[in-house]
């Protein structure tokens, strides 16, 4: 499939760690000139991460990106409130942005992470219950920033402290008699509502298309907690991980999806100058 037909505009959801940002030093350099690229051609980047609100407006300035983004594996969208106001009037003011939750409140996840334990007698590490210096020490961010990371609303990322194969889905069970759910990602499994990075995409990209009229989404992403995300766009793309080689459930999954030979953000930065070299083709 081509990238880009004429005439639509170009919409990339894009994770970040591993795929923007590099997964261990969380560096973006070999990106920049793709980033630029992209701007040049008035594409909208739109972030959809685990990160939190604290973590992503940072970054949004760093990397000079005006757009709506997504927060904690779909928690909630964040959209420029002006710009927006009368293509989501739904969205509720905060600050300069408007607000869509689509995730459940933090204490009710935590609530139901006491009962995974109980039940399960298991030992689990809460990310809330980590110190920021045990955040940064563990994930490679500074104290700043590990604090930013705790700034969390709608997803309770956790450890599970077991080798057994079946304690995934027991827990998955035991969430699902709260009306929650679990999704892994790269370094924990994340406990949220029932939303994920699809669902948020479904609902901005309706957002966008009444705003902009004709787009073409693309989607890039590195692993299991992408593939929401992933099955909502035109065209998925996903990223190799440091190992080389590309998430295996995210590759069964989305068999459709373009691999990159790069790792991180040089195997992003491919992905983007194939796109717009194809959109440049017609």
């Amino acid at each position: 499939m081509k990238a880009k037909p004429t005439g639509q505009r170009l919409v990339l959801y894009t994770d970040l760690d591993g795929t923007l940002l590099d997964a261990q030093t969380y560096a973006y350099e070999a990106a920049r000139p793709a980033l630029e690229a992209l701007r040049r051609h008035r594409a909208l980047v739109i972030l959809c991460s685990s990160k939190t609100r604290a973590e992503m407006e940072p970054l949004l300035r760093e990397l000079e990106i005006h757009a709506p983004f997504i927060v904690e594996n779909g928690g909630a969208i964040y959209l420029p409130r002006e710009e927006f106001a009368a293509f989501a009037p739904e969205a509720e003011p905060c600050g300069a942005w408007g607000r869509l939750v689509l995730g459940v409140p933090r204490a009710r996840l935590r609530s139901c992470l006491e009962e995974l334990r109980r039940r399960l007698a298991v030992p689990l590490v809460a990310w809330s219950e980590l110190t920021p210096q045990e955040i940064a020490a563990e994930c490679g961010l500074s104290r700043e920033e590990a604090e930013r990371a705790k700034q969390r609303e709608y997803d309770e990322p956790f450890r599970v402290m077991s080798d057994d194969p079946t304690v995934f889905s027991r827990m998955e069970a035991i969430v699902a008699e709260h009306g929650l759910r679990l999704t892994r990602g790269g370094r924990y499994v994340h406990l949220m509502g029932q939303t994920d990075k699809g669902r948020a995409v479904r609902v901005l990209t309706d957002i966008l298309r009444r705003r902009f009229g004709s787009i073409f989404t693309v989607g890039i992403g590195d692993s299991e907690n992408d593939v929401p995300m992933l099955r909502e766009v035109a065209l998925p793309i996903l990223v190799r991980r440091p190992s080389g080689e590309p998430d295996p459930v995210a590759r069964r999954l989305v068999p459709q999806a373009r691999v990159t030979r790069g790792i991180g953000p040089i195997g992003w930065s491919e992905a983007i100058w194939r796109i717009l070299a194809e959109a440049e083709e017609g």
